[in-house]
């Protein structure tokens, strides 16, 4: 019996929840958790899963979970580290997180949004394999249940790297991706993962970030003019930033991007997170395109505009979750 490939997995979300599913099903890999707040539930119960591709699943554990990064070492080492978290550089280091586990064999997987999210992980582990995964998909975890509404289709490939060979990279790739496919899911290797993060972000910067901001589906957002009136221009901020970055995106992106969530009054993940008090991923999805923008010269007043609004609620939950603290008495310029 060949042996299984062994994955470590880290944020188990709705994303992340789906891949370790994906991954366990077809029997050729063996999945380790790390979980934090689901932990003791899992634990005892498991994970629910109500999913459009695989249906009604009463009760999921992966083949290990532990608490911690360091708890997993026992189960290691580890082919693959999966990074399906939130990306958010301005409050931690999820690099930082898994550095303990990552061997000189380690290909690191990012399922991750967002532009430049492969910086940090070239700098720390310039010899290792770091693999991009886009990831379209609609699922959340609520509480150990998760409602996955959306097909599972994964698009993964490898980030540039001139200090490794490209067909190396591309075997651990293509690895990948078997291991991740089975016949209910999609799952493709990506020749391109720039032009698939620009085009990702053509609905994440804009629908994503300003159903957030006004707080409304972006069914609603569509019935109540804002789609005409703010969507439409930003998304085309974002191909003029992609084309100055190198990435030639197609026009009709806009209209594909604006409905895909047809027929339904769909929540984006930024809306949730909104909803739930969790902070948002806004360097990485607004804050490098607009940063792009500045350094290529290129006008982008819409983009920038959300970017400035999202720091504020940044800033607003971030004081609610007691992370920052507001002076009692308003500091007032003299």
């Amino acid at each position: 019996m060949t042996e299984k490939s062994k994955v470590l997995l880290v944020g188990s979300g709705g994303v992340g929840t789906i891949a370790s599913y994906a991954l366990e099903y077809a029997g050729k890999t063996a999945v380790t958790s790390v979980l934090r707040s689901d932990y003791s539930k899992v634990v005892e119960k498991g994970f629910s899963i109500d999913s459009c591709d695989y249906g009604q699943v009463p009760v999921f554990r992966p083949t290990n979970i532990v608490n911690s990064v360091e708890a997993s070492k026992e189960y290691g080492p580890f082919e693959y580290v999966v990074v399906a978290t939130k990306c958010l550089p301005e409050i931690d280091s999820m690099i930082d997180v898994i550095a303990p586990v990552v061997t000189a064999d380690t290909a690191i997987v990012l399922i991750q949004n967002g532009i430049g999210i492969d910086v940090e992980a070239k700098t720390k582990f310039p010899q290792n394999i770091v693999l991009s995964g886009v990831s379209m998909i609609g699922s959340a975890n609520r509480n150990g249940h998760i409602e996955h509404e959306a097909p599972d289709f994964l698009k993964v490939g490898y980030f540039d790297n001139e200090n490794l060979d490209q067909a190396d990279m591309e075997k651990v790739c293509r690895k990948f991706v078997k291991l991740y496919s089975n016949d209910k899911n999609e799952c493709h290797f990506d020749e391109n993962v720039k032009f698939s993060r620009w085009r990702k972000l053509v609905y994440n910067a804009c629908l994503n970030s300003v159903c957030a901001l006004t707080g409304v589906d972006s069914g609603r957002l569509e019935l109540f003019g804002g789609v005409d009136s703010i969507i439409r221009t930003a998304m085309r901020e974002v191909i003029t930033i992609a084309k100055s970055d190198g990435v030639e995106l197609p026009e009709d992106v806009i209209e594909f991007m604006i409905r895909s969530d047809d027929p339904v009054y769909y929540c984006p993940s930024m809306l949730v997170d909104i909803k739930k008090g969790n902070l948002l991923e806004i360097e990485v999805i607004v804050g490098n395109p607009v940063r792009i923008a500045q350094r290529n010269d290129v006008s982008a007043p819409y983009l920038t505009l959300i970017y400035e609004l999202l720091k504020v609620v940044q800033q607003h939950i971030m004081e609610q979750k007691g992370m920052i603290t507001v002076p009692k008495e308003r500091p007032v310029p003299r």
